[in-house]
């Protein structure tokens, strides 16, 4: 998270802190000793006897708190600390003081120019425990402290405050008695620690008030004891475990003129990384564009899928693809080449088997010769008959031909040549590529036509003298 100026808390537990010398740790330690507040998250490093700790940073600030029981001795205050930043002493920020404090400044320094700084501190102990519950640092303009705890004071321009509010001269606490008094404060981040403020209302009933997180109902009630004296830093309430981004705090003050006051010293807030503000209306869009992409991108891949796919078919089985534009025009293949066909009758596709033989009446093989059909072709049924067989097998031989046909009787010496019909020209040259028959059965074939008179012209060139349609 980017921050401008804001004071960044660094517990005793975090490892930033280099520690040198016989330390402990407290935990759960929730003692109050004088009017100042507990320990902030309810630790502390303590020391019975001399040592030191260092702590480098970037900023313009550094202040370290801690708690003590301090008393005088003859060989001087008990326990004692030096205070160093970048190699120089400078000094304690306050008296020595008289009575047990927690949450007490120990060193401070706050005129840095900023960049690069190492504080030390040097524990100086007679028998007194001196203990360190945090340090702070200034971070510099618009920093990222990641998910830091920071100390966001009363004064801050993200809380805002209702009428009927109260502030002390040094600016430091601000507090109100008017009934349904109200504060606001918009933060990013995942927990917070109110530090209140109760002014001296000795006499007073216990006061009392409410807060919500980002107007969840009810809201919830805290107790504000009376107190004889000013306390600060209290913490009256905390509110752990929201979700990483902006939120929204609301105090109110419930109780009224005579009861403890509601006030406020600081907020601790624990930063998240979610520092950007979004509205709902924008997660919409974003979230509308986001489908809307994945649902186009989709589509586009089911699309290119079916196009791969039908291409793959064209590319597999061109021929059926020719076949059926040719069937359209009323127009057949034989052998991968289209022939029109002058009757309505269906010309062979394909090359034809030949009829394997058959078992005869006494469960013999028969190696009779099939009956011819007529050069008319009809189906490719009939087609098959007219060549016979040219293997030998058990299936059934093609039915015999019909009175219209006319049979060819198989002779011994040259193929027999039937004369020419008008209605039926010739089979293209692709027939004469088919199976030869068995020898037994007469193959019928069309005559060649007859050679085209030609003319010579001048230069001796043939030329043809008309034009021949069964070339």
């Amino acid at each position: 998270m980017s921050v401008d100026n804001s004071i960044v808390s660094v517990d005793d537990t975090d490892p930033q802190i280099a520690w040198s010398g016989p330390w402990f740790t407290t935990e759960n330690n929730v003692d109050d000793l004088g009017n100042l507040g507990p320990p902030f998250l309810r630790t502390l490093h303590g020391i019975s006897s001399d040592g030191s700790l260092s702590f480098s940073f970037y900023g313009r600030m550094v202040s370290v708190w801690g708690s003590l029981r301090p008393r005088n001795t003859a060989a001087g205050p008990d326990p004692n600390w030096q205070c160093i930043v970048d190699g120089q002493d400078i000094g304690k920020p306050l008296e020595y003081p008289t009575r047990p404090l927690s949450n007490y400044l120990l060193c401070w320094s706050r005129s840095l120019p900023e960049g690069n700084h190492t504080l030390q501190l040097n524990a100086v102990i007679q028998s007194e425990i001196l203990y360190v519950d945090q340090v702070q640092y200034q971070a510099a303009a618009n920093a990222d402290i990641g998910s830091s705890w920071t100390e966001v004071r009363q004064r801050d321009g993200r809380i805002k405050y209702s009428v009927g509010w109260n502030e002390d001269d040094s600016g430091y606490r601000k507090w109100t008695y008017a009934p349904g008094a109200w504060l606001i404060y918009d933060f990013t981040g995942t927990d917070i620690i109110w530090g209140g403020y109760t002014p001296d209302s000795l006499g007073d009933s216990p006061g009392s008030g409410q807060y919500m997180i980002d107007g969840k109902e009810p809201p919830t009630s805290f107790f504000i004891p009376s107190r004889s004296g000013s306390f600060t830093s209290q913490p009256y309430f905390n509110v752990t475990g929201l979700k990483p981004g902006p939120h929204r705090l609301q105090v109110t003050n419930t109780g009224n003129a005579s009861t403890a006051a509601l006030g406020l010293t600081y907020i601790y807030t624990k930063n998240s990384s979610a520092d950007t503000p979004i509205t709902t209306r924008n997660s919409r869009k974003v979230i509308g564009g986001a489908v809307g992409g994945s649902i186009g991108a989709l589509l586009l891949i089911i699309l290119g899928i079916v196009i791969f796919i039908k291409r793959r078919k064209r590319s597999s089985n061109p021929h059926q693809e020719q076949e059926a534009e040719f069937s359209a025009k009323g127009t057949t293949r034989l052998e991968g080449r289209p022939v029109s066909m002058l009757s309505g009758s269906t010309i062979v596709k394909d090359r034809l088997s030949p009829e394997p033989p058959t078992q005869g009446t006494w469960g013999q093989v028969s190696h009779q010769p099939p009956n011819v059909t007529s050069t008319k072709f009809r189906n490719s049924t009939t087609s098959s008959a007219l060549y016979g067989s040219s293997q030998h097998n058990h299936s059934a031989i093609a039915s015999p031909p019909s009175s219209a046909t006319l049979p060819v009787t198989p002779q011994p010496g040259p193929p027999v040549v039937p004369a020419p019909n008008r209605l039926h020209p010739p089979a293209p040259a692709s027939v004469s590529t088919l199976s030869p028959p068995p020898a037994y059965v007469q193959q019928m074939v069309w005559p060649r036509p007859r050679p085209t008179p030609v003319q010579h012209s001048q230069d001796g060139r043939p030329e043809e003298a008309e034009y021949n349609p069964y070339r």
